[in-house]
């Protein structure tokens, strides 16, 4: 079925990858340029220089150490962005000083950034997941959607979207989350599965639990969206990071979209799901988009 988008799609025209030069950075701008190129959008470097990078210099040294943290970090935010300008990518570096996640977000907000992009360290320790203070910040607080690119991630950004999953636990949250996947999918002319995970639930109630999880999921789709493939609806039961991580693998996904509220990482959410994000995106074989409904997405 050929694709009819009857309205406008999301709009992404500014996307800001923030990088600490780190092997992490490196895995995610990738993903950052192969979206720029799709959606013609302005990419947006952002190095920050952390406190800790000077806070032991002395009163004598304190402009030096500064000084030469930021000509190392031009050099680095040039070297990254000279081959994508040359082939034709608006590019533009960016560099602040403080802290990180804060300074990001000013950034985002001034520049009108319709993505963030970040690439994370996943691991366990005393059974929760850390992805990195920055990245948590970021999801947590940020007014624009972020991509975030883990560990485990095995897909590659050249080969463009050809298979959207979209978590969602009915909340308004990740209802809004549905959209984005949806547009992706329009754009990239990829396969949408819709997935719910019944966490909880006993044996006996499973069917009825299934059929209506079904329903609820047809009805979260967008009315204004054709897709080029009937999408699927999947209804999982057992733990939801485990069931969205594991379908993201058995199909290959390119992207995962799952809404996330903006509270602690690790404290109780409005929303079952936003619970579960850190651990999806610590273990996804593919990156995560996070969306958080704190206004409504620009379209063209």
């Amino acid at each position: 079925m050929k694709t009819v988008t009857s309205e406008p799609q999301i709009a992404i025209k500014n996307i800001l990858f923030a990088t600490d030069f780190e092997v992490s950075a490196g895995r995610a701008l990738p993903f950052a340029v192969a979206l720029a190129k799709r959606y013609g959008a302005k990419l947006y470097a952002v190095h920050v220089i952390p406190p800790e990078a000077y806070v032991l210099a002395s009163a004598e040294s304190f402009e030096r150490v500064l000084a030469e943290a930021g000509d190392f970090a031009k050099y680095s935010l040039n070297q990254l962005l000279s081959p994508l300008r040359t082939h034709g990518i608006a590019a533009e570096a960016l560099l602040g000083e403080g802290n990180v996640a804060g300074v990001v977000e000013k950034l985002a907000e001034e520049r009108s950034a319709d993505l963030l992009v970040v690439g994370t360290k996943g691991r366990m320790g005393l059974s929760k997941v850390f992805v990195g203070s920055v990245a948590e910040e970021l999801i947590r607080d940020s007014r624009c959607p972020v991509l975030t690119v883990g560990p485990h991630v095995t897909s590659l950004a050249s080969s463009g979207v050809q298979s959207v999953i979209c978590a969602t636990d009915f909340s308004p949250v990740s209802t809004h989350a549905v959209k984005f996947g949806v547009s992706l999918a329009a754009e990239y002319q990829a396969h949408l599965t819709l997935l719910h995970v019944l966490e909880g639930k006993l044996p006996a109630s499973l069917g009825l639990e299934v059929d209506f999880a079904e329903r609820r999921l047809r009805q979260t789709l967008p009315a204004e969206f054709e897709l080029p493939f009937q999408p699927e609806f999947v209804v999982k039961a057992g733990t939801v990071a485990d069931r969205i991580v594991n379908l993201a693998a058995d199909l290959s996904s390119d992207i995962i979209v799952i809404g996330a509220n903006g509270v602690g990482a690790f404290a109780e959410m409005a929303s079952r799901l936003g619970s579960t994000v850190h651990r999806v995106i610590a273990f996804a074989p593919c990156p995560v988009l996070t969306v958080r409904d704190v206004q409504k997405p620009e379209v063209e």
